[in-house]
Parts: structure tokens; C-alpha cells; sequence
């Protein structure tokens, strides 16, 4: 689908002074929020956004995450009916990020001098899971450590697509419906040795080196 590119961009102050966002992570929000402003969400791919700043694929996809992972954007996928086949990908921008995220430099002075108060507050707020993770939480066929996975999560989908996570979870559920719990891996022990990619190898070809086009064209993602 070809995007129509809007140059009315915005990047508001909770994102410009978070320091755990690269500055390209911050640039490419300013892109997401652009496009969308024509239909409410953004349909870009990665091969689209890698296109438009010449850089990889998977640069992108950390980008992303790290917009995730801050609480400023969600991604939602979307399966072909009555499967589980991945149709399409929509990125959302979150109005209302998490509220130690909205601070500014100057607000940073005033949250050093409450410390203790700020860290008591912190332990009683509930944790918070991104709707990516429950989106393999949903599928994976054991559920314990959440928490743990949770953290096994953020470090997976930093270094591959959500596509290729939820697609190899899927075949692994396949493969041991019918064993006992027992023997069905932890879901940080799956995350942690990316097991979720040993359905991706072809022939002597390791699945971490696979085009991400050829991924996308499986799901028939939009490039």
C-alpha cells in the first residue's frame, strides 16, 4: 500500500526528554504520529520505514519496541479470520503514557527531592504488561513467571520481529498439545533460547539470517 506522507508531525515533551529513547526511536515517533493523523492509526511497515531513513529492517524494529516498551505507542495485530495467521500490523499512538514517563527536565529536579515517596507509590501500582506480551502470553500453552517472562519478553522482541515470536509460539503450542505440562518449557526458558525460532530453519540456513521480507509475505503483511 502506498503511504500518503503528512508533514504534519508531533513529538511531544514526555518523548523528547526521555532518555531511554535514541534519538531515532524519537524521530520515528514523530513519523507514527504523522501518518496517524489520516486514519487514527499507522499501517506502515517496517520495509516502509526502513525505506523512507535508509537504515535496516530490524533498526526499525528496535525503534519500535523501545516506543512500546515506553508506554508512548501499541501495536495491534490483526489475524485472518477464525486462525491464527498474522493479516495485519496497526501502530497506535498512546495519548496517556505511564506517568513517570511525562516528566520533563526541570520536573526531574523536583521528582529527585521525593524519592522516598515516589518509591513507596511505585511498589503499590500494579504491574503493567504491553499488549504485545499478552499477546504471546494468550497463545504460549504454560503459564507461570509471568513477571520473569515478561522481562525474557522485552529482550526477545528487541532483537526479533513479534512476528516471528508469535509465529514460532504457535508452532510450538502445536507441537506439544498433547504433552504433559510437566514437560512443556518455561515461558522464560522459551524466550531466553529463542526457541521460538528453531521453526525457521532451512536446510544448513539459521532462521536469524531469513529475509524479513519472506517472513512478511507468509503473514501477507503489507509492504
Amino acid at each position: 500500500m502506498k503511504m500518503q506522507k503528512n508533514y504534519y508531525a508531533i513529538i511531544p515533551a514526555n518523548v523528547r526528554y526521555d532518555k531511554d529513547l535514541t534519538p531515532n526511536s524519537k524521530l520515528l515517533y514523530g513519523e507514527i504520529t504523522a501518518l496517524c493523523n489520516e486514519k487514527g492509526y499507522c499501517w506502515a511497515s517496517n520495509q516502509y520505514f526502513a525505506e523512507l531513513y535508509g537504515v535496516s529492517k530490524k533498526s526499525v524494529s528496535t525503534w519500535i519496541s523501545d516506543l512500546i516498551e515506553g508506554g508512548y505507542i501499541k501495536s495491534e495485530i490483526q489475524y485472518k479470520e477464525g486462525t491464527k495467521e498474522i493479516f495485519h500490523r496497526y501502530l497506535r499512538i498512546v495519548h496517556y503514557p505511564m506517568e513517570e514517563k511525562v516528566n520533563t527536565p526541570m520536573e526531574e529536579k523536583v521528582k529527585d527531592n521525593n524519592t522516598s515517596f515516589n518509591t513507596t507509590s511505585n511498589n503499590t501500582k500494579e504491574y503493567i504488561y504491553s499488549n504485545e506480551f499478552e499477546q504471546f502470553w494468550s497463545i504460549y500453552p504454560r503459564k507461570v513467571d509471568k513477571k520473569k517472562a515478561y522481562k525474557s519478553f522485552k529482550t526477545a522482541v528487541k532483537n526479533h520481529s513479534l512476528e516471528i515470536i508469535l509465529d514460532g509460539t504457535q508452532k510450538y503450542t502445536k507441537q506439544v498439545q498433547n504433552t504433559d505440562t510437566k514437560f512443556i518449557k518455561h515461558p522464560t526458558t522459551f524466550l531466553n533460547n529463542d526457541s521460538f525460532i528453531d521453526g525457521y530453519e532451512e536446510g544448513a540456513e539459521n532462521a536469524k539470517d531469513r529475509d524479513a521480507q519472506e517472513i512478511a509475505e507468509q503473514y501477507n503483511l503489507p509492504f
